[in-house]
Order: C-alpha cells, then sequence, then structure tokens
C-alpha cells in the first residue's frame, strides 16, 4: 500500500483522475467517465488520508450547519412529498452525491501543497479554454448567429453551457491577477466570443451580474469604478429602449411596458399574453409556473411538498385541482428557475437556507480574495463564477447536472483554501 501510495505521489495519479473529471463533465452522455474518474480519484485520498484536526473544521462550523439544516429540510419532505420515491432519488443524486464530490476535494485541497493545487487550476483553465473553442467552432458549423451554440453539452440550446461560459470568463479576469496576463487576455477574448455564440439571455444575465459585482467588490479605483456602474447603467437603460425594435427574445422594452398585464391574468390564462401583446411564449410560459408556485406559496409558505426538480408538473397538477385557473397554461416537468423550484417544493424556510448556502460561498470567496497572497486569485474566480451561476439559475433548473457537481468542486476547493488562509492569519498573529 505504501509503495503504491508513493507511485501516485511520483506521478500524480489524484491530479490525472481529477482532471479527468473536470475535462468531463461539460460534456453530455459520458457520466460514467465522470463517475468512474472521481471514484478513482476518492479511492487515492482515502487511501492518503490524514486526520484533519478538529479544530480546522471548527473553522468551517457554519457551512456545516447550512448544509445540515438544508438536508434535513429534504428529508422531512419526504413525507410530503407526491413521488417520495423520486424525491428520495432526487435527494441522493442531487444534494449527497455532490456533497461528496465538495468533500473530497476539500480534503485533497486542504492536504495539498501549493505546487499540486497550481496544477490542479491549470486543468480549471485548460478545460475551460478548449471547450469554449469547441463551442466556437460548433457556432461557426450552426451559421454563427442567431445559432446558440452549447459546445459539447446542449448545441443548438446552449442554457446549460451558457454556466461553463460564465465560468470562463470568470477564471480569465481572476488570471489579470497573476503573472499569466497574457494567458488571460487570450480566453478572456476567446470567452467573450464563446458567451456571444452561446447566444442565451440566462448567460447574457449572468455576465452583465458579473460585470456589475467585479466593480462593486473587485475593482479598487473609486473614480473609475464609479465611472463603470454610471456606465453600465446609462448602457443597460439605453439597451432597454433600442430592444423595441429586436425581435420578442431580447425585447426587454416591451416586456417591461407590459408587466401590468401579469396581475391581470390568472396562469391558465398567460397564453393570452402571448397572443394579445407579442410577448415571447418562452418566457411567458416560465411566468405562468413562476405566479403559480408563488400563489401556492403565498398561502401555504411553510410545508414542504417534497424535494425534486422533476416533479413539478405534479405538484402543481395536485395543489390546484381545485382551483384549475392557477395551473400553468404550458407547463414543464422543471419551474425553469431553481429558485422557484426550491421555493415551491420547499417553501420558504428551504429556500432561505438555499440562499445562505450561496451567501456563504460568496463570503468565504471574497475573504480569500482580501486576505490570500497565495489564492486570491482563486477568490475572485469562485466569487464571480457564483455570480454568474446564480443568473442562469434565475432561468432555468440548472442546480442538478454537471454544472451542480462543478459548482459543489468550487464550493469544496473554496472551503480548504478558506481554512488555509484563516491558519496563516492566526500563525502570523501568533508569531
Amino acid at each position: 500500500m505504501n509503495k503504491f501510495i508513493k507511485l501516485s505521489e511520483k506521478y500524480n495519479v489524484d491530479i490525472f483522475f481529477l482532471s479527468i473529471f473536470f475535462m468531463f463533465l461539460p460534456i453530455s452522455g459520458v457520466t460514467a467517465i465522470q463517475n468512474v474518474s472521481f471514484l478513482f480519484f476518492a479511492l487515492f485520498i482515502i487511501l492518503n488520508f490524514k486526520i484533519i484536526s478538529f479544530i480546522n473544521l471548527k473553522k468551517v462550523k457554519k457551512f456545516i450547519f447550512i448544509f445540515l439544516s438544508f438536508l434535513i429540510v429534504c428529508i422531512i419532505s419526504i413525507f410530503f412529498s407526491i413521488d417520495y420515491k423520486e424525491t428520495f432519488s432526487e435527494i441522493r443524486g442531487e444534494v449527497i452525491k455532490p456533497f461528496l464530490v465538495l468533500s473530497f476535494v476539500f480534503v485533497y485541497i486542504y492536504l495539498s501543497s501549493e505546487k499540486k493545487i497550481l496544477y490542479l487550476i491549470i486543468t480549471l483553465v485548460f478545460s475551460l479554454f478548449i471547450h469554449s473553442l469547441i463551442n466556437l467552432y460548433f457556432w461557426y458549423d450552426g451559421g454563427l448567429w442567431p445559432f446558440r451554440a452549447g459546445g459539447l453539452l446542449d448545441n443548438g440550446g446552449g442554457e446549460r453551457f451558457g454556466i461553463w461560459a460564465t465560468y470562463s470568463i470568470s477564471i480569465s479576469i481572476a488570471l489579470f491577477f497573476t503573472k499569466y496576463k497574457k494567458i488571460a487576455i487570450i480566453l478572456f477574448l476567446v470567452a467573450v466570443f464563446s458567451i456571444v455564440a452561446n447566444n442565451t439571455r440566462a448567460t447574457f444575465v449572468g455576465c452583465l451580474l458579473i460585470l456589475v459585482s467585479y466593480l462593486i467588490f473587485i475593482y479598487r479605483n473609486k473614480m473609475h469604478k464609479i465611472f463603470g456602474l454610471i456606465s453600465v447603467f446609462f448602457i443597460l437603460i439605453t439597451f432597454i429602449f433600442y430592444s423595441k425594435d429586436l425581435n420578442h427574445r431580447f425585447n426587454v422594452y416591451n416586456m417591461i411596458s407590459k408587466t401590468q398585464y401579469f396581475s391581470d391574468y390568472s396562469p391558465s390564462e398567460f397564453n393570452k399574453i402571448t397572443k394579445d401583446h407579442g410577448l415571447g411564449s418562452s418566457i411567458i410560459a416560465r411566468l405562468a409556473m413562476w405566479k403559480s408556485a408563488v400563489l401556492y406559496r403565498i398561502n401555504e409558505p411553510l410545508f414542504p411538498l417534497g424535494y425534486g426538480r422533476f416533479l413539478f408538473n405534479e405538484q402543481i397538477n395536485d395543489v390546484w385541482k381545485l382551483k384549475k385557473e392557477n395551473i400553468p397554461y404550458s407547463k414543464y416537468n422543471q419551474a425553469h428557475s431553481d429558485f422557484v423550484s426550491i421555493l415551491f417544493s420547499l417553501g420558504v424556510i428551504g429556500l432561505f437556507i438555499f440562499i445562505l448556502f450561496l451567501i456563504y460561498l460568496l463570503r468565504i470567496t471574497y475573504y480569500i480574495y482580501l486576505n490570500s497572497e497565495k489564492y486570491s486569485y482563486l477568490g475572485v474566480f469562485v466569487f464571480l463564477g457564483t455570480i454568474g451561476y446564480i443568473g442562469s439559475m434565475m432561468f432555468g433548473s440548472f442546480f442538478g447536472d454537471s454544472e451542480q457537481l462543478y459548482f459543489y468542486a468550487l464550493y469544496g476547493m473554496a472551503l480548504a483554501l478558506y481554512v488555509k488562509t484563516k491558519e496563516e492569519i492566526d500563525e502570523i498573529k501568533t508569531n
């Protein structure tokens, strides 16, 4: 066993399997490769495991409390579920499995040297760069604009790959905080073109949130910060007025000017908004589902219905079976918003805990950015990448696909770097 461990360390077998895991996450239909590669990586961690002191785990006790609270709410929801088998299956696959990924990455990063962590970052940069190039190729092959390129994940749709596009631009921005600025410029340009190629509204919203968050929290020149924020505001206002000449997908002006009708019609009548007022059917279908979910939670804010993204259709029909006017005119198996989905399935308590879960990640990554000399740029990467992911989750049900595993893996990395940073600061104070 010792020989095996030494051989693994010599040839960086752990990095090899973890790299395969990251490289294959943005590819559809290769779940087996993802699972097997991570299984071998986890096996290496178990064989080479060193006991982490309870004191160090105390530094992330808030995270442990938040996650366990969310897990408990999910488990309680099984008893209220319309399909307890599906709820149990989704808890296992979308809560417990990602947490195991987070835990193994946390242990690995915590125990790793700066050199090994650098190898992992090279893998992340390379993976996002390669997949961005692949996405551009599919965009070219699809005839360029307005084709929605989705790389090897959802080409022709692009909603899921948009998350990877925002992670790509986030890591390129982070590299500007290192000595690798030339690589940052190349990756940034490729990421920008990949975002244009992706051509999805959620991705554009995510990028806008990244830009605003960068100006508010990361950029340090106050004059440039204020000028940048004012410029973004005026550009956004200009686009809103200009958008009335665009098609319904980007006609923000028409959407804002017709908001009064969202309260005039019941969810079952929202198709009239599309027919009578020229609004896009996809966003109106989403709004119908969201309104139906919110109406239910106004009446019943606390009790869960059963965790599960794919139970929405059954649940919405069940809760409104006596008031069919509140059943959306068009329904999907998913609510097309992770926040609405969690609100509807777990109630306001579940949504509150989930938001705390996201806020805690943003807080610790911002702490890493401010306080770590070695890993400040990684704080920037995960902070901005999480902001972009939140933008996508607002308009789609993505917290359960391979993107979720990537999110949890980065969460584990951030927790480990947070503990390392706290320990370094404590050591300086002690000395």
